[in-house]
């Protein structure tokens, strides 16, 4: 059996090296737990998590490309609840674009 006092340990070192709030990254397993999917958590969820060597702090680059995904995805929803509703939005200049009339 491990030595859970030195496992709390540990844990609590981990957690009190990071911010309130971090990134982490997936890093997938046999069991099935899908790599690549990116995660907000708390600091003590975190520092368990870094341990286990199942995540690992995502990069700036990874943040980025999903705060721009999550950007799209509610300017999509956005537009499509006008346009469920009936509003239609139109934009100077799309129908040119569009229609390649320039």
């Amino acid at each position: 059996m491990r030595d859970l006092r030195k496992y709390w340990q540990e844990i609590r070192e981990i957690e009190k090296s990071l911010p309130e709030y971090v990134w982490l990254m997936s890093l997938g397993n046999p069991r099935g737990q899908k790599a690549g999917c990116i995660a907000q958590v708390g600091a003590a969820a975190a520092a368990r998590l870094l341990h286990a060597n199942s995540h690992r702090l995502a990069t700036g680059e990874e943040m980025q490309a999903h705060q721009t995904h999550e950007d799209e995805a509610k300017r999509l929803a956005f537009h499509e609840g006008l346009r469920k509703r009936g509003i239609a939005v139109a934009v100077p200049g799309d129908a040119e674009r569009s229609s390649g009339l320039r």
